[in-house]
């Protein structure tokens, strides 16, 4: 349908212009003539209430609402009964496997905690836990890296003692000052 504000064409479901904002179902209506009573307009605000919940299932069910025949309703009517068995199938399926895995957490839940308890215990006591008792792969062995690795403080102060011994004075000058 064409606005008739701006020209611009628009799809037969919009009701209102893409550019302008124009409401294209009152000039629809004023173009055909015909003014829809409280019945028409219940009809298609079912279809168009169906159409969206059977939109979950059936993609194409809110394009089809727009259309304005007695076939489309009846497929709506069709495409949400079928929706509501789905939907009827899968809360069931839902209640089943919800309390499952409830119970299933409630069991493990407290083993899993001392499981993991256990294992912190043993990296606060400080035990030395073998790799291979674990099942964990040797490591690596270090190639190309020093075995220690001094840190820049140490080479600084090793490199500028001097420098060292007039940041201590300094900073003793301004204690002494305050």
């Amino acid at each position: 349908m064409f606005c008739p504000n701006c020209g611009r064409e628009n799809p037969i479901e919009r009701k209102f212009c893409v550019s302008c904002g124009t409401n294209l179902e009152a000039v629809s209506q004023a173009l055909s003539g015909s003014s829809d009573d409280f019945f028409t307009k219940t009809d298609n605000a079912l279809d168009q209430f169906l159409a969206k919940y059977a939109e979950h299932v059936f993609k194409d069910a809110p394009a089809s609402a727009n259309d304005r025949t007695i076939i489309k309703s009846w497929r709506i009517l069709g495409q949400s009964i079928l929706t509501s068995f789905v939907d009827l199938i899968l809360f069931s399926l839902m209640w089943n496997i919800l309390p499952l895995r409830f119970i299933i957490l409630l069991i493990s839940t407290p083993f899993k905690l001392v499981s993991r308890r256990s294992s912190r215990q043993e990296v606060i006591t400080g035990e030395i836990v073998d790799s291979r008792t674990m099942g964990l792969p040797e490591p690596l062995p270090n190639r190309g890296l020093p075995s220690t690795v001094s840190s820049i403080t140490e080479q600084t102060t090793e490199k500028f003692p001097d420098r060292l011994e007039t940041r201590q004075k300094e900073v003793a000058n301004l204690d002494a000052s305050e």
